[in-house]
């Protein structure tokens, strides 16, 4: 992916839902790269309308610099709803083919292990964050501290065992060494749940 004076062209969309906090234990985001955008990207849309109940919030993205308007796209989709919904919709997914498919999960205090960055071009970092005012300006003062790092923000409200909480999604550029500090800070705050996806 070009770095740098690219710009990048959006999509973002809302799946159906009713306006009321469910409490479910398992929140999990899908990252979506559709390899040929032209060739896949209808494709890749008919299996999301199918499965719309559960996609609250869906953020789309390819690079677009004045040389080049890259074939691949991205998609990142926030899921709450049915879990046996969201088994269908990666099922579905999977059989298409020209896609890959990341995922993060957050259902527990333990952290998984994840893909390191710098193993690919494009990384994107979810965070949930419980809600408390301390906690919430800690998270900000860290994004401002590493903003030449993170390209791209998106904020969802959740609910985490019962309680409100923040899901933040980033994309994050730049320098290796300065993302891991970025994703260790993170990961030093109470209440600060950290997830990475690499593409």
């Amino acid at each position: 992916m070009a770095q740098g004076t690219g710009h990048r062209a959006w999509g973002m969309g809302h799946g159906a839902w009713d306006g009321h906090f469910i409490h479910y234990i398992m929140i999990k985001i899908l990252g979506i790269k559709i390899i040929d955008r032209i060739k896949e990207a209808g494709l890749t849309q008919g299996v999301l309308s199918k499965h719309a109940s559960v996609i609250t919030t869906r953020m789309g993205f390819h690079e677009v610099t004045d040389e080049v308007c890259s074939r691949e796209a991205y998609i990142i989709i926030h899921l709450n709803g049915d879990p046996s919904e969201y088994e269908r919709l990666e099922k579905d997914l999977e059989v298409l083919g020209g896609i890959e498919i990341r995922e993060m999960v957050f259902n527990s205090e333990n952290e998984p292990q994840n893909n390191l960055p710098g193993s690919g071009n494009v990384e994107i970092l979810g965070l949930l964050v419980e809600r408390a005012p301390e906690v919430v300006i800690s998270v900000q003062k860290i994004f401002t501290s590493y903003g030449c790092n993170i390209r791209t923000r998106l904020g969802v409200n959740e609910v985490f065992f019962g309680q409100p909480a923040g899901m933040i999604i980033l994309e994050l550029k730049g320098d290796i060494k300065q993302r891991l500090l970025l994703e260790r800070d993170l990961k030093s705050l109470q209440k600060v749940h950290v997830r990475t996806m690499v593409f």
